[in-house]
């Protein structure tokens, strides 16, 4: 009897088993260059627990970035949509990143995220970390663009991002007056004062004269401190849910706090099914690391803090196998741009990341700032240590979370990426994309073309950054311009073959006929990309970057400081 009722019963097990739904971990790094990583070919700098990843899942060595910046990448991230038809893509003058806590623009409630497909498919959905999508419309107490209000359940972390402002003795200020911080400042009245007190000592000055010059010049000093100062308390802050619970930002522990979140974010979600966003504020200047990860890399300051982050991937997904969620988790982690090549300390040491083979960096349209070290792994569904190198998005995340948590696309708009399981999978081999658009601002640097029916990759470029002689960075602009004076302007479009010159070094001559027969497809792919483009707010405009003080939130009005309380800095990790 008995084998007759399992006989009957076991199809139904079979299926319920084999269609459970996969919880889903996104890792995002802030500025990680995609030689940075020991699965990408970097043997100096130690990244373990991502290695393993790679070992147990699949590399994908040709995933690009629709943009090459933070805030408009991360909206391609979320919503599978190039960020123009967001709203996110800057005109010329403009900041293509939110850069205050009080701006009034951010990603607009109407467009979907993959965290709302996940949420409307029964799932738990979680975001550690940084947002940089925009946080007040009207007032500080609206949330407008807050995670909250896109398909999170629980936030914590960082409404904006690690800006230079964030961490004692660095501004953003500094990237036009090196020189100018408090200990230059106040370095510089005490030889003012020291000057006058010798004059007044000599007979130069009288008391009175030595007196008012003296505290002039220390009022100046102090104000001129308090005023950088400022920057620090309004937009370094972290918020828990629509809570300031910390403000301005310890760094040091950060990364210990957000791994901690997200570990008792998996441990509350094991029963069901759950979708966590790790969004580090790693490796974004300003570099910060707890006391162990000091000098633990061969690569200074910045494989210091690659490391730190390796080892919170590690603590994370050491959880998912401790509570036996190994096999039913789907990983995804990449970059959101490539390294920034400006980035150097006051002290002349690199505080970027690596670009290996490839040119450019963050800001540029150029390889080193649009591919990614991407990889996914799903043990039992993806085969183990592949590499891919068809042509893929990280606008390819949102319909591949559709199809893990069964969910329909939305229909009322266009979705620019594809469902990735088929390749993952290995059912096809075959791209998805025959075009991939890469965006400046509102402005398509480049455009990527894959013939069908063949292996070759190509990329034309139509506008490419003007570099620092002898340098592929734009040094003294803090990151590279999209528009006008700033740019290379090419009548006729640099092409180049990726798959056999991934480091764009030897362009198509233009008399060739390949040259000819490939652009006579790109342009009218470019043409009818950008007719589907519909005109929507701009998010990124002047107005809603501005400074509103009325957005500002501050948790101990009208001093702007609170400390999270529980989260001591003697919270550090033993074994490193």
């Amino acid at each position: 009897m008995w084998r007759t009722w399992c006989s009957v019963l076991f199809p139904f097990f079979l299926i319920s088993v084999t269609s459970a739904k996969p919880n889903i971990i996104v890792f995002l790094v802030d500025d990680l260059g995609i030689a940075d990583l020991g699965c990408f070919g970097n043997d100096t700098i130690k990244t373990p627990n991502i290695d393993r990843l790679a070992e147990e899942g699949a590399r994908l060595r040709h995933d690009v970035m629709p943009d090459s910046i933070c805030t408009p990448n991360r909206a391609a991230l979320l919503t599978g949509r190039y960020p123009i038809r967001s709203g996110l893509a800057s005109d010329e003058g403009q900041p293509r990143m939110f850069l205050s806590a009080s701006a009034s623009g951010g990603l607009p409630q109407n467009e979907t995220t993959f965290a709302e497909i996940a949420s409307a498919a029964g799932y738990k959905t979680g975001i550690i970390g940084k947002w940089h999508l925009g946080l007040h419309l009207s007032s500080n107490s609206d949330f407008h663009f807050h995670p909250l209000k896109q398909g999170f359940h629980y936030f914590y972390g960082l409404p904006l991002t690690n800006l230079r402002t964030c961490e004692s003795g660095q501004y953003l200020i500094n990237l036009v007056y090196p020189g100018l911080n408090p200990k230059n400042i106040l370095a510089s009245a005490s030889v003012i004062v020291a000057t006058l007190y010798i004059f007044y000592l000599t007979g130069l000055l009288d008391k009175s004269v030595f007196i008012f010059n003296a505290t002039i010049s220390l009022l100046i000093c102090f104000a001129i401190t308090g005023w950088l100062t400022i920057p620090q308390r309004l937009n370094c802050f972290v918020l828990k849910n629509y809570e300031v619970v910390e403000q301005p930002t310890i760094l040091e522990n950060l990364t210990i706090r957000f791994t901690d979140e997200a570990v008792n974010f998996i441990r509350a979600n094991k029963e069901s099914p759950f979708l966590l966003y790790m969004s580090f504020a790693k490796v974004h200047t300003a570099l910060f690391n707890t006391r162990p990860f000091t000098d633990h890399s061969d690569h200074g300051r910045y494989g210091d803090n690659v490391e730190e982050m390796d080892w919170s991937v590690g603590q994370i997904m050491a959880v998912v196998q401790e509570l036996g969620l190994k096999e039913n988790t789907f990983v995804y982690f990449t970059s959101d741009n490539g390294p920034h090549l400006e980035e150097i300390s006051d002290t002349g040491e690199y505080h970027g990341g690596w670009h290996g083979i490839y040119k450019g960096g963050k800001g540029q349209c150029w390889d080193g700032g649009v591919r990614m070290p991407t990889v996914v792994s799903w043990p039992g569904h993806i085969p183990a240590g592949i590499s891919l190198d068809k042509l893929t998005s990280s606008m390819d995340l949102l319909p591949t979370i559709a199809k893990l948590t069964g969910a329909d696309l939305p229909e009322d708009r266009v979705i620019d990426g594809k469902d990735l399981l088929p390749l993952l999978t290995n059912m096809r081999q075959e791209s998805s994309h025959d075009f991939i658009f890469h965006y400046c601002g509102n402005q398509v640097h480049a455009v990527r073309y894959h013939p069908k029916n063949t292996d070759a990759v190509w990329k034309a470029h139509f506008m490419t950054p003007k570099w620092n002689e002898g340098t592929d960075s734009c040094i003294g602009k803090g990151v590279c311009g999209c528009h006008g004076d700033e740019v290379n302007m090419h009548d006729s479009p640099l092409l180049y073959n990726m798959t056999d010159d991934p480091a764009e070094s030897s362009p198509i001559p233009v008399n060739m006929p390949k040259y000819k027969e490939l652009m006579k497809d790109i342009y009218p792919a470019l043409k009818k990309h950008k007719e589907s483009v519909e005109s929507v707010p701009t998010q990124l405009g002047r107005m809603q970057n501005f400074v509103h003080p009325m957005l500002q939130m501050c948790c101990n009005f009208p001093y702007c400081t609170c400390t999270e309380t529980g989260r001591e800095l003697e919270h550090y990790p033993k074994d490193v």
